[in-house]
């Protein structure tokens, strides 16, 4: 495995408490939270504006709805702090600030303004975007059948608006013009009975029966047309993906039974929590999970990674990591999918130079590239299951080991542990006993602040920006 330092170029730089911030909201309980806030502070706007002004439950009503927009302040606050990118969160949350602007006291002259809490709704539905984001596809997928839909709508009113009038207006006094006989079949239509009552002539009342069965007809259609496309869009794809609004996430270019790996191992360490896991894949068919459970917590996109326009939209830009994967689907050479991981990671890195970029090699020879492109890690798959392989002959029962400590779902496993100011100065074997002694650890390796790797040293002093690679059965402070 080769490990290049972090790249310096040009990006918005994230701190580590605006990724937590920016994690805190994509949490399901915020968004819940916010969105039960938004449905009372609405409610609470409605019965304001419905009270006169001497009312006595208006001054209750009036502050606990200035409570609640208090607390939206608070939320666009720190949602404007998280974001590294100012114009940005601007441009996406302009109606929530309007929103909030009758909390100041010089708004407050008419009361009217209050109005704009209203707009707090449309937060409400952008916290749904993902699950109403199925029915434009819904809509465009069954266009035609849609259509012989409202096709019927419309015919069964003119025929039944001209024929009840043509039957009815010398008998029914209540049927005398076209008005009368276009609500009369738009009610009967709807209603499921002869609105405002049944016809007083035979013809009539076949009319009505007519108009009646329509509505039968044309909802029983329009149901089934809605459901069938609406179980197509959950079998074939399961999940609606709103890609503007990912943000610290995972993208995995290709996908094999490793990805699957990875996204366990990414469940197992609990790196998954309100950023989910994004995979780019050219597939001729659904992907398989030899566990069903890990298909809810990846997003697929049936593209291919190397192309710009797909990794920008996965939001390539605003991820924390990529991982690609050697991709030799479609019957590709070890050197095709050598050259089609250098591609994807080179752009990638240009796209983002913040991602940190893991790409996978087959052969060692093209690993030059990558370090040109100062993409961060690469491993060399086959190489280093020889290495493995080769150790497990030489040395009985280290695979034991080694697959304990190379997964997070048992045991011990690896962490990458910052080194805190006050070790700052003293020795490798000062920290190894400290951390033998207090938290069961055993030090490994130290990486300095420039990339470098030293392990097992012998004699080692700590410097500003060094971390450490240690064993331990959770991560821990120090």
């Amino acid at each position: 495995m080769k490990s290049f330092p972090q790249s310096s170029q040009t990006a918005p730089k994230i701190r580590g408490w605006q990724r937590s911030l920016q994690r805190f909201f994509q949490l399901p309980a915020v968004e819940i939270a916010t969105g039960a806030l938004i449905v009372l502070s609405v409610a609470l706007t409605a019965a304001g504006l419905s009270l006169r002004e001497t009312s006595p439950a208006l001054p209750a009503i009036e502050r606990a709805s200035q409570t609640i927009t208090g607390l939206f302040v608070v939320e666009l606050s720190l949602r404007f702090l998280a974001e590294p990118v100012k114009w940005h969160f601007f441009r996406e949350y302009w109606l929530d600030i309007l929103a909030v602007v009758p909390l100041l006291r010089v708004f407050r002259f008419a009361r009217a303004l209050r109005l704009l809490r209203l707009q707090r709704a449309l937060r409400f539905l952008g916290a749904l975007t993902r699950y109403a984001s199925a029915f434009p596809y819904i809509f465009r997928r069954g266009a035609a059948e849609y259509f012989v839909v409202f096709g019927l709508l419309l015919l069964t009113i003119l025929f039944g608006s001209i024929a009840i009038l043509a039957f009815e207006r010398h008998s029914n006094p209540e049927i005398r013009t076209v008005g009368d006989a276009f609500w009369f079949s738009v009610y009967s239509l709807f209603a499921g009975e002869p609105v405002p009552g049944p016809p007083s002539t035979l013809g009539g009342r076949l009319v009505a029966v007519f108009v009646i069965f329509m509505n039968v007809t044309i909802f029983a259609m329009f149901t089934g047309t809605v459901s069938a496309f609406m179980v197509e869009r959950l079998r074939t794809e399961g999940n609606v993906v709103d890609w503007d609004k990912l943000r610290n996430h995972t993208i995995i270019c290709g996908w094999n039974r490793k990805a699957e790996i990875i996204v366990r191992e990414y469940i197992a360490a609990g790196k998954t929590a309100g950023a989910p896991i994004v995979a780019i894949a050219q597939l001729d068919e659904p992907p398989s999970f030899a566990d069903p459970s890990l298909k809810a917590q990846v997003r697929f996109m049936n593209d291919d990674f190397t192309k710009i326009s797909a990794l920008e939209k996965a939001g390539i830009r605003r991820a924390r990591t990529c991982i690609i994967l050697s991709d030799k689907s479609h019957g590709r050479s070890d050197q095709d999918a050598d050259a089609r991981t250098i591609l994807a990671a080179l752009t990638a890195e240009k796209l983002n130079p913040a991602v940190y970029t893991c790409a996978e090699l087959i052969n060692r020879e093209y690993g030059s590239h990558l370090d040109l492109g100062h993409v961060n890690d690469y491993v060399v798959s086959e190489e280093n299951s020889g290495f493995m392989l080769a150790q497990a002959a030489m040395n009985r029962g280290l695979m034991s080991v080694l697959s304990e400590l190379l997964t997070h779902e048992r045991g011990n496993q690896f962490y990458r542990l910052p080194v805190s100011s006050p070790w700052v100065g003293k020795t490798f074997m000062e920290l190894f006993v400290h951390l033998k002694q207090t938290h069961n650890v055993i030090l490994v390796a130290v990486c300095e602040a420039t990339g470098s790797f030293h392990v097992n040293p012998g004699d080692y002093t700590f410097k500003d920006g060094d971390s450490v690679i240690a064993i331990s059965r959770q991560e821990i402070k120090f």
